[in-house]
């Protein structure tokens, strides 16, 4: 049986404090009018500009985007939903996800006339206006198949998940607080743990010894933190180092070497099943090993596949983490 903590250990309190929520770089694709390919099959750049143009004639509050010259937001937010839907496919494909046509149906119905305009005085927020966007350029049976399909993928994955794992945080403030920005901080702390498992956990150990917020062997379930079912720690593989920010409004960022992750444990006494919330938070996460298997390539017109945060970055200077493997774990 697997062990699992049974209160709010330092990580998980943290996070809830940062106030997280639902949500390999490449050169580019080389074909010609490629915006993405994805598991071999090439996502066109039309495609995408045709998706956009409907967004347009759909929602008109996205002429707030056009105004502000963010209309970059729209075109990566399509582009990441034409990559899920590929991803989805190879996920269910392998693993026999099986989804209830009738529900799609009326799903879609639902969504066919729930959709009210957005306010174009302004008050809509760019987030809001490419989240509405995105739906109503996409057919509604489109989006509830994909939306069902994700949910039914977290729900089949919540029960047997489980990560081991040592943390230290990046934060402002701390004892050796230098200038530089913290996600540099982060990120070169996450290069130095991944020397190695043995250094790894000796530099964890002088963190925990200086005071610093950091630990060693936590172990964690889906059920048990479902505040951050859907970030980058229960996504990312055995033997890797992983850097990412919670949440962009808070400063402090959360640097963890995957020491041990389970698909198939023993739910503990306290785990419960998994909810439609949980479900959907875990869903696109549980995408993260797929498109690390059959490739995410970015054009760079569109920036670099963010695997941390499983969307699309303007840059890698820009992603909300990275994944890195540790040297010679496997020897």
């Amino acid at each position: 049986m697997t062990t699992v903590i049974r209160r709010r250990r330092p990580l998980v309190v943290l996070l809830a404090v940062f106030g997280l929520l639902l949500s390999a770089c490449s050169t580019g694709p080389g074909q010609a009018n490629a915006a993405a390919i994805v598991n071999g099959k090439t996502i066109a750049v039309n495609r995408v500009q045709e998706l956009v143009d409907k967004a347009r004639q759909a929602e008109p509050a996205v002429q707030q985007l056009a105004d502000q010259r963010k209309l970059d937001l729209l075109s990566r937010a399509v582009l990441r939903q034409l990559i899920l839907h590929e991803l989805i496919a190879a996920h269910t494909a392998k693993e026999n996800v099986a989804i209830n046509e009738a529900t799609v149906t009326e799903l879609a119905g639902q969504l066919s006339g729930s959709f009210q305009p957005l306010p174009t005085d302004g008050s809509a927020s760019p987030e809001q206006i490419v989240d509405q966007a995105v739906n109503r350029a996409f057919e509604p049976t489109e989006i509830a198949r994909d939306y069902l399909a994700l949910a039914e993928i977290g729900r089949k994955g919540a029960p047997g998940l489980s990560v081991t794992f040592d943390f230290t945080l990046v934060a402002p403030g701390g004892p050796d607080d230098k200038p530089g920005s913290l996600r540099d901080k982060a990120i070169a702390k996450a290069n130095q743990l991944a020397v190695g498992l043995d250094e790894a956990g000796k530099i964890i150990d002088a963190d925990v010894a200086g005071g610093l917020q950091a630990a060693r062997g936590e172990t964690i379930t889906p059920a048990l933190a479902p505040d951050i079912a859907g970030s980058v720690l229960f996504g990312a593989p055995l033997n890797s180092v992983i850097a990412f920010q919670p949440n962009p409004q808070n400063a402090g960022w959360v640097v963890a070497v995957i020491r041990k992750r389970e698909t198939n444990a023993t739910p503990g006494p306290d785990d419960k099943p998994a909810d439609a919330r949980l479900a959907t938070t875990l869903g696109p996460r549980m995408l993260q090993g797929t498109s690390q298997q059959v490739g995410v390539e970015i054009s760079p017109r569109y920036g670099v596949w963010d695997l941390a945060g499983m969307a699309i970055a303007p840059s890698e200077g820009e992603t909300t983490g990275v994944v890195i493997p540790i040297k010679n774990a496997g020897q």
